[in-house]
């Protein structure tokens, strides 16, 4: 959700990029309009220095500037729509009396602080409607919060390389709109299968209403092989990308694997219990997952949707990060389908100014 710190003039039809931003890296996506949909015109991954992000806050401002303005250069760069990371943003659910959208900002403000653990003088947000009435007349939202010297921190870089930020928003609704198809209001469960880690968010009426991190990604895949075979990391390596190549893997590399998804899903499992179970103030259920999207490095590995589905009990597939940009019959993108999945969070950025 766009955090409105600056405020863009709607008359101008500026063009904004998206750029995914990561501890390790800067992925980035430009679109542009095209029949009805959009063409993919760039995109590209810059690493970053190691440090320059831990989590989540910027650490090493001037590596970082320096990595952006050859971005700037060589991509001809002026305005971007950026990547805020999940564990530096609130979420609330929010209930408030029916008012004017002219009074909405006002209204969530008297009780945001109930809601997020920061003073509403040192927070910026911004909001979603999710109903406009419940059964007690109220307007049903969900409000994303940061910290205004925590947005301010990555503004002030980009604007240093001479780039202008036209939205800051966190991982989970970028991903959900390149992941989750548009129109849809089924309530659906993003896995986002990264190297470090897995997001776990749900999305219902178009809106991010949860989010979560398990600290179980591919790096313990990596490890676990290494460890159980003894085997260097270049032969880890390999043995990983055999998993995402789709074809089944030696008993022993299987089983390794197995115990390390066996823990991912045990650990997915109680979050989808919990919203599954959960009941809002007014004791209404939440309306139950319909859908479990997998996105990130990690969600191609052999089987793992199908394993997904198997243990939740709901229809699990890998996410076509493609679907709100273009159709595969008008377009076939200049990337791979497993790279593409790098690209999702980047993608949903850049369909910002495109919605």
């Amino acid at each position: 959700m766009l955090f409105k710190s600056f405020p863009i003039p709607r008359c101008l039809n500026i063009e904004g990029v998206g750029v995914d931003l990561s501890e390790v890296s800067l992925r980035f996506v430009r679109l542009a309009p095209q029949d009805g949909g959009f063409k993919l015109l760039d995109f590209g991954e810059y690493p970053l220095p190691e440090g320059t992000i831990s989590l989540g806050k910027i650490k090493n401002p001037e590596a970082l500037k320096e990595v952006l303005s050859r971005f700037k250069k060589e991509h001809h760069i002026e305005f971007v729509h950026v990547s805020l990371p999940e564990s530096l943003a609130y979420i609330a659910e929010m209930e408030i009396l029916a008012v004017k959208n002219s009074e909405m900002h006002e209204s969530i403000e008297l009780q945001l602080e109930e809601h997020i653990p920061i003073k509403v003088s040192d927070a910026v947000f911004d909001y979603s409607v999710v109903k406009e009435k419940n059964k007690q007349g109220d307007i049903s939202l969900v409000v994303f919060a940061a910290l205004k010297d925590t947005v301010a921190s990555y503004a002030n870089v980009f604007s240093e390389a001479g780039i202008g930020v036209l939205s800051l928003e966190t991982d989970s609704n970028a991903l959900a709109r390149a992941v989750i198809p548009s129109g849809s209001m089924e309530t659906s469960m993003i896995l986002d299968l990264g190297r470090t880690k897995t997001g776990v968010y749900v999305a219902s009426h178009g809106t991010v209403s949860f989010a979560s991190d398990i600290d179980i990604g591919e790096k313990d895949i990596l490890s676990a092989l290494k460890k159980e075979l003894n085997v260097a990391q270049d032969e880890a390596n390999e043995m990983l990308r055999m998993l995402h190549s789709g074809e089944e893997p030696s008993e022993k590399v299987f089983k390794i694997f197995s115990a390390v998804v066996s823990d991912l899903k045990e650990e997915v499992n109680k979050h989808f219990i919990y919203w599954q179970t959960h009941r809002d103030k007014s004791g209404t259920k939440k309306e139950p997952i319909s859908r479990i999207i997998l996105c990130g490095s990690g969600s191609s590995l052999f089987g793992l949707a199908e394993r997904f589905s198997e243990a939740l009990k709901t229809p699990a597939d890998i996410a076509n990060v493609w679907g709100n940009v273009f159709s595969f019959e008008k377009e076939i993108p200049q990337i791979s389908f497993q790279d593409s999945l790098l690209y999702s969070t980047a993608i949903g950025l850049s369909l910002y100014s495109k919605k």
